[in-house]
């Protein structure tokens, strides 16, 4: 409701990031800009070099549960119930804390798969940043997930249930790369994009 006023009556113009968010927040005129993701950084890099980096066991797969698992948001909890299901002694599941952007590349690459179990995101760059590294990935169907990883072959989305996720994490793992990166062009989220329309929004702004 508070920022329904602010909106109507103290601000010239509102961002969300997803579609989703606009919606739920009843923002009818907000305009929808998520984060722009790195593709200078975030590129794929070869596999043994990742793993050298990570120090993960090169003899097993790896899937990638890129948060910190203390955030109640993350819900680890779900990912480690869904992960036990698969009961391979040749998958591991690794959790991330405290690890800077410019490291998260090699991470990334190290992985087989990515996962994503939160309860709600807005637009998840640990999403797009795997896409641009054409890393296979599961995610709940949370911000503008489904949006991003539409018709992106390896790519899955998985509803709060421990089978389901599971289940796509078995299919995702089947893909050694995918063309995640060309989704993240075709929906101009590389940074440089976002930033010019970050760009025309203020001076459009600015000139009313």
């Amino acid at each position: 409701f508070g920022i329904k006023i602010f909106n109507l009556f103290f601000w010239s113009a509102i961002i969300v990031k997803s579609e989703d968010m606009k919606a739920s927040l009843g923002l009818e005129t907000a305009l929808v800009i998520p984060n722009g993701v790195d593709i200078d950084r975030f590129v794929p890099i070869n596999r043994d070099e990742a793993l050298a980096y990570t120090k993960w066991d090169r003899t097993k797969r790896h899937v990638l549960f890129a948060a910190n698992p203390n955030r109640y948001e993350k819900n680890y909890k779900l990912a480690k119930n869904a992960f036990e299901l698969i009961n391979d002694s040749n998958i591991e599941l690794h959790s991330l804390m405290n690890i800077k952007n410019e490291h998260m590349p090699f991470y990334i690459n190290a992985s087989d798969v990515v996962l994503l179990t939160s309860l709600w995101e807005g637009s998840p760059n640990v999403i797009k940043e795997s896409m641009a590294c054409n890393r296979p990935v599961v995610s709940t169907n949370v911000g503008d997930v489904n949006h991003l990883l539409e018709k992106v072959d390896g790519c899955y989305v998985a509803s709060f249930n421990e089978e389901d996720i599971k289940q796509k994490i078995t299919l995702a793992l089947e893909f050694s790369k995918t063309q995640g990166i060309n989704r993240i062009k075709q929906l101009e989220l590389d940074s440089n994009s976002i930033a010019n329309k970050l760009i025309r929004f203020y001076w459009d702004v600015k000139s009313v």
